[in-house]
């Protein structure tokens, strides 16, 4: 016969199962500490904001857990402590940074940097490329030209001779001796008349200074002169010829040929004789009212002959 045992007191059946429930509960603690090294091996390569997350499940789920085992256990369990060491193991320096990643992502460069070496040294330059269009002249650029052209033609006296058009010619003349003339021995002597200009030759006319009858061109204003003489002279045979013999032609001022200023050529005399020329060319400054003109002066033993078409010309070049 089975006898029922007094109210309150347990059973053998009841204490049993009383002592297999810590047991039941290490086992699913260690089944859940294998999941959770599992998860954590898995968790480790993601980014730091999932890790973040799961660590934040996780402590909800161990709070949630902690508290019916706080209120069943007294003592500590192995699954609390492991919660306990998940939890503080992502705090203070043991916090992990996403920089994790990058730091992986430099050392494959370097690894491979060294795989396939160094870069070389930099090139050669290349060529030089064409110029560029130069470039616009600024407002203020344009303002400083237009006001130095402007002093420049207050300078000039209102007429820039550069500027505009090229300066008109007011003053030039070109003769030809009319006919030959004979220069006596140790004479000197003025030559004239001259004929009046061709019609090739009156395009290089300008003015009325030039008297043809007497050989003498008379300055329009002051200025500065180009004068040019071209002279065919002809001497007959000497049977005697001194060192000095020579003959010397002369562009003068006022004919005085010693005192003023004067544009000259000698040219000796050979015994055979025959004809042979001298060219005067030179710059002479003239005074308004003052006149020119050649001279040939015969150093020789014997008469000598400018020919016909010997040429004098002048122009004026300046004030």
């Amino acid at each position: 016969m089975l006898h029922r045992l007094p109210q309150g007191r347990s059973s053998p059946g009841g204490a049993g199962r009383l002592l297999l429930l810590p047991l039941l509960l290490g086992l699913t603690v260690m089944m859940m500490m294998a999941a959770v090294v599992v998860e954590a091996a898995s968790v480790e390569e993601v980014d730091s904001e999932e890790s973040e997350e799961i660590l934040e499940e996780d402590e909800s789920v161990s709070t949630e857990i902690l508290e019916p085992l706080s209120s069943d256990l007294s003592r500590v369990t192995p699954l609390s402590s492991w919660l306990i060491f998940r939890r503080n193991s992502n705090k203070g320096d043991n916090r992990k940074t996403k920089g994790s990643r990058r730091t992986s992502k430099v050392r494959l460069t370097r690894t491979s940097i060294l795989q396939h070496g160094l870069p070389g040294p930099p090139g050669p330059p290349g060529p030089q490329g064409p110029p560029g269009p130069p470039a616009p002249l600024l407002p203020q650029q344009q303002e400083l030209i237009q006001e130095l052209q402007l002093k420049l033609r207050d300078m000039a006296g209102g007429v820039c001779v550069l500027c505009d058009r090229p300066p008109r010619v007011s003053t030039s003349f070109l003769s030809r001796l009319l006919q030959a003339v004979t220069i006596p021995r140790r004479s000197l002597l003025e030559l004239q008349p001259f004929s009046q200009p061709s019609d090739s030759e009156r395009s290089l006319q300008r003015g009325q200074s030039f008297n043809s009858s007497t050989g003498r061109y008379t300055a329009a204003v002051s200025g500065f002169y180009q004068l040019t003489a071209s002279l065919l002279i002809e001497s007959g045979d000497r049977a005697q010829v001194r060192i000095r013999d020579s003959v010397k032609a002369a562009i003068c001022i006022e004919s005085l040929c010693q005192s003023n200023l004067s544009v000259e050529s000698v040219m000796g005399v050979a015994a055979a004789g025959g004809t042979f020329s001298i060219l005067l060319t030179g710059t002479l400054y003239l005074q308004a009212g003052e006149y020119v003109s050649v001279f040939v002066d015969n150093a020789t033993g014997s008469a000598i002959s400018v020919l016909q078409d010997s040429l004098f010309s002048g122009i004026l070049l300046g004030v």
